[in-house]
């Protein structure tokens, strides 16, 4: 099974969880980091299956998921699909996943994760640290990064359910 993880990180969260999902996943996994300069040309049709995440700010996804998503919809409707988010807000992870994805998609992921999050001040610009102080009312940094409900992906995934 060769499965392409496509995710697209702000601080760092949604990379540190990709990195746990690939060691839970069996036969050759590569990453591909939207944001990065230095991608590669990807062929989807090589995968047999497609992982697409990424982290949730001001209630979005990065439009480079959005639009990797919107480009790639056709194929994405014929691989073995996974589809995640990371965000600080546990009580909204459910609404936040199905406002991040096209509909066909969700409908045809054989799974769909929260993978927790990450307040990394130290990473932030000064207004993302304003807004996490006082929306989230975190003060230091703090990893929620649930590595249960990685592991639990990564098992659905495999097992092709639905």
């Amino acid at each position: 099974m060769s499965t392409l993880i496509v995710y697209a990180t702000k601080y760092g969260c949604t990379e540190k969880a990709v990195n746990r999902l690939a060691d839970y996943l069996d036969g050759e996994t590569q990453l591909l980091n939207l944001g990065s300069r230095d991608n590669k040309v990807i062929k989807l049709e090589e995968y047999d299956t497609v992982v697409v995440g990424g982290s949730i700010y001001a209630g979005n996804i990065q439009q480079e998921v959005k639009k990797f998503c919107s480009e790639n919809i056709n194929t994405l409707l014929q691989k073995k699909l996974g589809l995640f988010i990371c965000c600080g807000m546990s009580e909204k992870a459910g609404e936040q996943l199905e406002n991040s994805f096209d509909k066909r998609l969700l409908e045809h992921s054989l799974s769909k994760g929260y993978f927790g999050y990450e307040f990394n001040f130290d990473r932030m610009n000064f207004v993302s640290r304003f807004m996490v102080k006082k929306l989230a009312k975190v003060k230091e940094n703090k990893s929620e990064i649930k590595d249960e409900n990685i592991k639990e992906f990564a098992e659905k995934l495999q097992r092709g359910e639905g």
